[in-house]
Formats: C-alpha cells, structure tokens, sequence
C-alpha cells in the first residue's frame, strides 16, 4: 500500500472516528457507501499536443504512472 492510499485512508476515517466518540449517529450504510466511492476509479481525460495523436498522448500517460 502507498503512502498516498494510506494517508487518504486515515483522512476518511478520522472523522468518523470522532464522530463515533462523540456519539454521532452513522447508519452501517452510510459508512459502507463512503467506503465504497472512496474506492471507485477515477478517469483523467487528456487533449493529445499538436505534434502528438491521440494514442501517443494515452501511451506517454500510461508510462508516467506508477
């Protein structure tokens, strides 16, 4: 797991942490259904340069993430 996910992870939870101490009510749905978009994928749209195509611009995305 990376830094990232982990801290992201800790940022969501936190709160409802809290709110557990402090006695806010959270139904199981609720705490299921942020769970749960926390967990969807994102889709980045790109616009190719002008020297590039469409699927060089795709190519050059997908070599820059992890």
């Amino acid at each position: 797991m990376s830094l990232k996910h982990r801290l992201r992870t800790l940022l969501v939870c936190l709160p409802l942490l809290l709110g557990a101490f402090v006695g806010a009510p959270m139904s199981p749905e609720e705490v299921e259904e942020l769970m749960h978009s926390m967990n969807q994928q994102t889709m980045a749209h790109t616009i190719p340069g002008e020297n590039e195509t469409a699927d060089e611009a795709l190519a050059n995305q997908t070599d820059e993430e992890p």
